[in-house]
């Protein structure tokens, strides 16, 4: 049994190498039913506007008559028209964003199924577990143990490099974005193709100060949901029809580790910051996601990159 879960352990850490896994391994047990998968940038800035709204309000009830004033569309096309772009339904795309961080924190946090279940926008016990079995076929108690050993367990020298995470405060930074879909292992063609927008509206490349927001978790969602915003300090140039939008990093105190290496390897950073490093400091973190704050710009096409992870601590 032990062999077995080396040879399965070792597979794993080949497929974290690549940034690929062939299936999320703390993920659903149960296929996701959608039209088609999101696209790999998404252009539409009324949908882009629906889906920033949703992210920032997940714990918030959130009404479609709403979101679909976000759009700027009556609610019967706002729902045609997310499901033609984003291949799911803006209720399906709540559940599903809201039941993949429920997923982080039952990986992560010791907290009670109720604390989980209140934190992501449920109001009752009851419906939380019946919406988190539909999505992963598993209760989230059952689920927070069948994670826990299914995914990838930080190593000592992950536990060692504890020691090196530094808390500091970030400002408000107020950034221009462009929103990506797909796997870790795209990363450096979502930065390409942000810096050629970025030329196009003629804002400077030369020393930018690049800044990646990372929101999934690709141990618990599938690779073509992962999903990834570019961005650089946003210096107020007008972006005419680029797929560029305006969002911000909010100010607060955050957890970060400098990551000197090639990008391939950042998962082994991130398991040191977000598992081994809270064991030891009993900080914990809020629910909005991280940073990647580079120190040279990521579409250099340099070998190694050199960025600091930063994940937002409780105040």
């Amino acid at each position: 049994m032990d062999a077995t879960r080396d040879v399965h352990e070792q597979r794993l850490v080949e497929q974290e190498h690549a940034l690929l896994f062939e299936r999320p391994h703390a993920g659903s047990r149960k296929p996701y039913e959608r039209d088609k998968p999101p696209p790999h940038v998404l252009e539409d800035r009324r949908i882009l506007r629906a889906i920033r709204y949703i992210e920032a309000h997940l714990d918030r009830p959130l009404s479609l008559d709403r979101l679909a004033a976000r759009a700027s569309l009556s609610t019967f096309h706002f729902q045609r028209h997310f499901r033609e772009v984003m291949g799911e339904s803006p209720s399906e795309y709540i559940r599903r964003t809201r039941l993949d961080r429920a997923a982080i924190h039952l990986l992560i946090y010791p907290e009670s199924v109720l604390s989980i279940a209140l934190s992501v926008g449920y109001s009752s016990h009851e419906a939380f577990i019946r919406a988190f079995h539909r999505q992963f076929a598993l209760t989230p108690t059952q689920y927070r143990q069948f994670a826990r050993q299914a995914s990838i367990p930080a190593t000592a020298e992950e536990h060692r490099r504890a020691s090196e995470v530094q808390i500091t405060h970030l400002p408000d930074l107020a950034l221009l974005s462009m929103r990506f879909y797909g796997s870790y292992a795209r990363v450096a063609e979502h930065w390409r193709h942000f810096a050629e927008e970025l030329q196009r509206i003629g804002y400077p490349l030369d020393n930018a100060r690049a800044i990646g927001a990372i929101t999934d978790n690709p141990e618990i969602t599938p690779n073509d949901l992962v999903r990834y915003d570019c961005a650089v300090v946003d210096l107020g140039l007008p972006i005419g029809d680029a797929p560029l939008s305006r969002m911000r990093l909010p100010a607060g105190r955050y957890a970060c580790l400098q990551h000197r290496a090639p990008y391939n390897q950042v998962f082994a950073a991130y398991r040191t910051l977000a598992v081994a490093w809270p064991e030891s400091s009993g900080e914990r973190f809020v629910p909005q996601g991280g940073y990647e704050l580079y120190r040279q710009p990521p579409w250099s096409g340099d070998a190694t990159q050199c960025l600091d992870i930063a994940l937002g601590l409780e105040s």
